[in-house]
């Protein structure tokens, strides 16, 4: 039975490990900007025809664009024809860099001018050109014309800038467009252009651009809704997994903001790089906490994980704020050691995945080991596909990040559900417990007045029974004495009868009885010593379903043990002057599952009907601001109680 799970495990992987790779093959594919099948520019000359507009009325200009390092240029560089400068030709990519000499130390900051001609058809009066972020500012000329800018480029008067503008421009008499983008970069690691621009008709363009939104605001939309559902079920509930949740979905839609923010608003590039940069990986260091909560991991490897990601984000936040002086030796190295992170995170929560399967079989943690392989995935596929900017949507590791909040909303949904039922049955149990000590309890008043009925009238029947033995015995009659003394032996009443009330209260004694029978029954060693302080302040109907659900599972699990292993059952109380402390220590099997809420998981066949022993003592713990503890010691089982009085 246990390969047949190991093996649909490993069938699981492998089916999520291929439909991911499929998935990341067909963004690349499709939804990339670099593998569109359109003309593309040859040595910073684009050639279009009216049927290439009219078949591709939209590309992204990555190809051959014609590049002066350290330099700023204007048209009037240009009046006389290319200057006499150094000039090489540059695809866009993330790879660029603002100096090309080999001698420089920091070679993504200084400047530069990107230039590219286009030669275009007569039937278009105007063109467009959706602009994505440059780092980190430029001026922007077409034909001699100032048509945007973007902070100041100049080196004396340099002030950055950010954000996702669209130009309308039109062709010269001739057909020609020479495009001019001076770039100036002071600010951020990436320098230049890094990012492909939209080139096309105005109609095309708004409308890629309106679906390009549109996505974002659905996937920011889903990710508000997530935050507002989370707190407030955290609100109600107060689950942890509710809070880790609405943490996880605050930092994502903080991670996925930044294209709304970049087309509705001009940013500097800090702190909205440096805070885009810190929701990433914040969200990365909540992913890891979120999985060993659910995983159950063990305390010290969920420490160490959770410390290293915490690290690593503060890392890489002040690797952000300190850029302006690192060079690019110390760039690609935190690159790299950025990759390595992501690939041993991977890892990590797959090696914990599988652990936590093989051991308690736990179903949440089956689903986030294929997120775990997704991200895996994502990792591998980013590097061998650096090339890849999305037209529509995010990066791989942003449809990772999506893909886990979608699995752990259905998993947090399951739960709640589940919840929900068990609230459903505890209500139901605590109105049925609640009318059934009622009754005990009126029953009991009743008995305890009949008994001293039954004691007071047999007491006077006695008098009755001397009066007429006298009077026969006065009579001369030998029988009829003989007759009531053979009676006498049936009406007498010992001095100590009484109703053994040892705790004090009518209920709680009837349920130590029920289960003391029931111990005896079962050949269970059972051993009770209680008391209660004066002023107590549960109720009897809370006494009774927290000695009740304990009791129970205390004699369910002595159940379990076969003939020849000892049974035993010891309860213990004891009052301080501010706590009421109660232990119940029982033998069991040393089989224990923990759920990701610490209380052990049950081993009936259908767990939404039971299993809500210890949850139900838990609240009525937590209520009364009192603290449970569960300690698994070998063979034994201890359950300690404190309540403040």
């Amino acid at each position: 039975m246990m390969k047949k799970v190991r093996y649909r495990l490993y069938l699981g992987m492998l089916l999520t490990a291929a439909l991911a790779s499929l998935f990341f093959c067909f963004l690349y594919r499709y939804n990339n900007k670099y593998t569109q099948n359109s003309v593309q520019a040859i040595n910073g000359l684009l050639v279009l025809t009216q049927e290439e507009i009219e078949e591709d009325p939209c590309r992204f200009l990555w190809n051959d664009w014609m590049y002066y390092p350290g330099v700023l240029l204007s048209p009037d560089d240009f009046s006389q024809g290319d200057p006499d400068r150094y000039m090489t030709y540059t695809d866009i990519s993330a790879s660029n860099r603002m100096e090309i000499s080999q001698d420089s130390s920091n070679t993504n900051y200084g400047c530069g001018t990107y230039v590219m001609r286009c030669q275009l058809p007569d039937g278009i009066s105007y063109y467009a050109m959706d602009m994505p972020e440059i780092f980190s500012a430029y001026n922007m000329y077409v034909n001699e014309k100032l048509v945007m800018s973007m902070g100041n480029p100049q080196p004396n008067n340099y002030k950055d800038a950010t954000g996702n503008r669209m130009v309308v421009f039109s062709p010269d008499e001739n057909g020609m467009a020479t495009i001019i983008i001076a770039v100036s970069n002071q600010s951020h690691i990436y320098g230049g252009m890094t990012y492909p621009p939209a080139f096309g008709t105005m109609q095309c363009l708004n409308y890629v651009r309106g679906i390009r939104l549109a996505f974002c605001l659905c996937m920011l939309f889903l990710m508000l809704i997530s935050v507002a559902v989370s707190l407030y079920l955290w609100k109600k509930i107060h689950s942890i997994n509710a809070i880790c949740f609405f943490l996880l979905c605050f930092l994502m839609t903080g991670w996925m903001s930044y294209p709304i923010l970049h087309t509705m608003v001009i940013l500097p590039v800090f702190p909205a790089y440096f805070l885009e940069i810190l929701f990433c990986y914040l969200t990365l260091f909540m992913m890891v906490v979120m999985h060993n909560y659910i995983c159950n991991v063990y305390s010290k490897a969920a420490w160490i994980s959770s410390g290293i990601s915490l690290l690593i984000c503060l890392g890489v936040s002040v690797y952000s704020l300190c850029s302006g002086a690192l060079s690019d030796s110390a760039a690609d190295f935190v690159s790299r050691l950025l990759k390595v992170y992501k690939f041993s995170l991977a890892g990590y929560m797959i090696a914990t995945s599988c652990f936590t399967v093989h051991k308690h079989r736990r179903h949440q943690a089956k689903q986030l080991l294929y997120v775990s392989v997704f991200f895996a995935c994502a990792c591998v596929w980013e590097r061998i596909f650096p090339d890849y900017d999305p037209i529509f949507g995010g990066w791989f590791l942003e449809w990772v990040c999506l893909f886990l909040v979608i699995v752990v909303a259905g998993m947090l949904c399951k739960l709640l559900t589940q919840s929900y039922l068990q609230n459903l049955l505890m209500t139901q149990q605590h109105r049925l417990m609640e009318k059934q000590l009622i009754m005990q309890t009126n029953y009991t008043h009743q008995l305890n007045i009949q008994i001293e009925e039954r004691r007071r009238a047999v007491h006077d029947f006695r008098h009755h029974m001397r009066v007429v033995q006298t009077m026969a015995e006065k009579c001369g009659n030998q029988e009829i004495p003989e007759y009531l003394n053979f009676l006498s032996e049936y009406t007498t009443v010992p001095g100590d009868f009484k109703v053994q009330v040892e705790s004090g209260k009518p209920t709680v004694d009837a349920l130590f009885y029920y289960y003391q029978s029931m111990a005896e029954i079962k050949k269970i060693d059972m051993n009770l010593q209680w008391i209660l302080p004066g002023r107590f302040p549960l109720s009897d109907v809370e006494i009774c379903t927290l000695l009740g659900n304990l009791l129970e599972n205390a004699i369910e699990a002595c159940e379990r043990l076969d003939g020849e292993s000892v049974r035993k059952i010891t309860l213990k109380t004891s009052v301080t002057e501010c706590m009421w402390c109660i232990t119940i220590e029982n033998t069991y099997d040393g089989i224990l599952n923990l759920q990701s809420d610490s209380l052990p998981e049950t081993r009936k066949s259908d767990a939404i009907y039971h299993g809500i022993g210890l949850s139900s003592v838990s609240h009525i713990v937590k209520k009364h601001h009192g603290s449970l503890d569960l300690l698994p010691k070998g063979k034994l089982f201890l359950v300690g109680i404190t309540i403040p009085i």
